[in-house]
């Protein structure tokens, strides 16, 4: 009996179960049930087609921005960098197409690029910290009124701006041929992986192109204030200095510029002077440090947008 029992009350709820799914699925209860439905899927359609037309307005709102913005440097850029001969120095891992596509508005400047180069890892590495300080001690007798107990970094950062500018700054007027001693410099630092690139003239200007650089806060700023420390020495061998970078970020170069006493008097620093419109900026603000003006210019409080 207790069996059997068992089976009737299972069979029953069965049944229940049916019926209650066929009320549900029929009559008023369905009819409530597919038309919130309903209502929800009109909805999301309407939303989707709203973030459509949003996002189409936008692309239309970029294209007429990119076209102002060339508009605007063929009047605003043309004549303002002529007889500049300008190197290039990517570092915190710049994207070749960034750097390519500022250099033609160095070039629409009126600029010539007469060197492309690339500041390799070992330069900021932790772990080559020996290496570098062997390098730099190889080096020394090499540079021209350079102190030989200067940190390693900065050793290197006098070798790379004499390889460059073996007649300026410091280096000026030293005895010896001194294109002799920039190519010997510069093949030590290519073959120590400390740079790659080239250099096909004389540089009197320097832009130095800042990535995002590295993911940690602390490796990202430790890096920064290698480079800061760097473009501080070009600046003062060319006439002009100007760092162009990404958006802002925690211990980016051109905060560690900023924080550099030495660097943040000559250095002349661009935030987002690697985008498409900040890409105007960047040879106006090479061309007002090359007239002596240093300034910092971006988006966000104490900078401008153009000189």
């Amino acid at each position: 009996m207790k069996d059997f029992r068992y089976h009737v009350v299972s069979l029953t709820a069965v049944f229940l179960a049916l019926a209650i799914g066929i009320v549900m699925g029929s009559g008023p209860m369905r009819t409530a049930l597919v038309g919130e439905q309903d209502e929800r899927i009109a909805q999301l359609e309407q939303d989707v087609d709203d973030a459509e037309s949003d996002l189409a307005h936008q692309r239309d709102e970029a294209v007429a921005g990119e076209q102002f913005a060339d508009e605007s440097a063929a009047a605003l850029l043309p004549g303002t960098l002529d007889g500049a001969s300008v190197a290039t120095i990517a570092v915190a891992d710049t994207s070749d197409d960034d750097t390519a596509a500022l250099s033609d508005r160095l070039v629409q400047a009126g600029a010539s690029v007469s060197g492309q180069i690339e500041i390799g890892a070992a330069w900021t590495d932790p772990d080559q910290a020996a290496f570098r300080n062997s390098l730099a001690s190889t080096l020394a007798p090499d540079l021209v009124g350079v102190d030989t107990d200067a940190a390693p970094t900065t050793v290197l950062a006098h070798a790379l701006a004499q390889a460059l500018m073996p007649e300026a700054g410091p280096a000026a007027g030293a005895d010896g041929d001194p294109q002799e001693r920039a190519n010997l410099l510069m093949e030590l630092l290519v073959e120590a992986d400390m740079v790659s690139g080239t250099v096909s003239g004389d540089v009197s200007a320097v832009v130095m192109t800042a990535g995002a650089g590295a993911d940690d806060d602390d490796q990202r700023a430790t890096a920064s204030a290698a480079y800061a420390d760097l473009a501080g020495v070009l600046a003062q061998y060319a006439d002009g200095v100007a760092v162009a970078s990404g958006v802002d970020r925690t211990g980016d170069v051109p905060s560690a510029v900023a924080n550099a006493s030495a660097s943040a008097e000559l250095v002349t620093t661009v935030v987002t002077g690697l985008d498409y419109y900040g890409r105007i900026t960047t040879p106006l603000a090479l061309a007002q440090n090359i007239g002596g003006e240093v300034a910092a210019y971006g988006p966000g409080d104490g900078r401008s947008m153009l000189p």
